[in-house]
């Protein structure tokens, strides 16, 4: 266990040191038919914490409606790099402008860090994800005091942000944080399933909608969700029910879960200089997919693929990965925390 944290200005300067251990040809990790990017927007929060900026994604959209997201889409060709797509898909999303001039017209910066590894998501994208720290023209250290945020009714419905290290923090098997290190989610989950015959990791973090520590300016933009009238005190009593399949369906927490509990996760290892405790991200399987399996080449799913979308027992890994591939990669899954 931790008895103290690194500054924040160190947990800062780590992300930016970090090197990706990945020697893959970016066209094998990262296909041209399957990519996308999110963007890990870090700003200091009312305490000095870093923070993660998070979407909830409108109920309207076809895909993984009403889910807690990190901003971020599909490149629209093979030309965009990762930083495009997730600028791109950020100002579409949530109005976070586009040129930097807009920006510094506000006092603002939005400072690039470091990207990561590749994520492979359930529907075969490799995610890409893009870390920038938004913070003050002049003062790197000086709290942001305003921005304006534009949501798109059409794919965001509310914006909020939670602590980097809230997802490292462990009650049984805290190693990384202080004892006394006070966490904002009201009740977290963490168990592995297989899909595919691969141990993932399934994180969930719950947070209530009312949460007296997020920062002004993220409170002041306009929530654009309808339905999220349930009171924080049901979903208290939901919470000590225990049921995660339930609390996925309340509306008076957001469940920061799945693959972006994964990356969030990782990157604050990474900010704590702990990366090398634990395989980050997922390069070499999607390495293994496309230049050993001839997996995710085209913009059409394939068979398999369709079939491990859509959990089929009869499809796994081992189909399509050469077995002695297969094997060391679910011992590296083994030791993602």
């Amino acid at each position: 266990m931790s008895s103290c944290l690194p500054s924040t200005a160190q947990l800062l300067q780590n992300i930016r040191k970090y090197t990706l251990s990945s020697k893959h040809p970016i066209n094998s990790i990262w296909p041209p038919h399957r990519r996308s990017a999110v963007m890990i927007i870090l700003f200091y929060g009312n305490r000095g914490e870093l923070r993660v900026l998070l979407t909830k994604r409108s109920r309207n959209l076809r895909a993984f409606s009403g889910h807690v997201s990190l901003p971020g889409g599909k490149a629209d060709d093979m030309i965009e790099s990762p930083l495009e797509v997730a600028r791109r898909e950020c100002f579409e999303e949530i109005g976070l402008p586009l040129d930097d001039k807009e920006l510094t017209e506000q006092g603002l910066k939005l400072e690039v860090l470091n990207t990561l590894p590749c994520y492979l998501s359930r529907t075969f994208l490799s995610v890409k994800p893009v870390v920038c720290f938004l913070r003050d023209l002049q003062d790197e250290a000086a709290k942001i005091n305003s921005i304006k945020f534009n949501l798109n009714p059409g794919e965001t419905s509310s914006i909020f942000s939670v602590p980097l290290l809230d997802l490292l923090y462990d009650k049984k098997r805290n190693e990384h944080l202080p004892k006394d290190y006070r966490h904002e989610f009201i009740k977290r989950t963490n168990v592995k399933y297989s899909w595919g015959l691969i141990p993932w990791p399934l994180k969930h973090y719950f947070y209530p909608n009312v949460n007296e520590h997020e920062i002004l300016w993220l409170d002041e933009v306009v929530d654009l969700s309808s339905d999220e009238d349930l009171t924080f005190s049901n979903s208290e009593t939901s919470l000590k029910e225990g049921n995660v399949n339930k609390l996925k369906d309340i509306d008076g927490i957001k469940d920061v879960w799945g693959l972006t509990a994964q990356i969030i996760h990782d990157l604050a290892l990474i900010s704590i200089d702990k990366a090398e405790t634990a395989t980050i991200g997922n390069d070499n399987l999607i390495y293994g997919l496309t230049e050993l399996g001839g997996q995710m080449l085209q913009r059409k799913r394939s068979e398999w693929e369709s079939g491990m979308i859509d959990g089929e027992n009869r499809f796994d890994y081992s189909q399509v990965i050469p077995r002695y591939y297969f094997t060391k990669l679910v011992k590296d899954f083994k030791s993602v925390l």
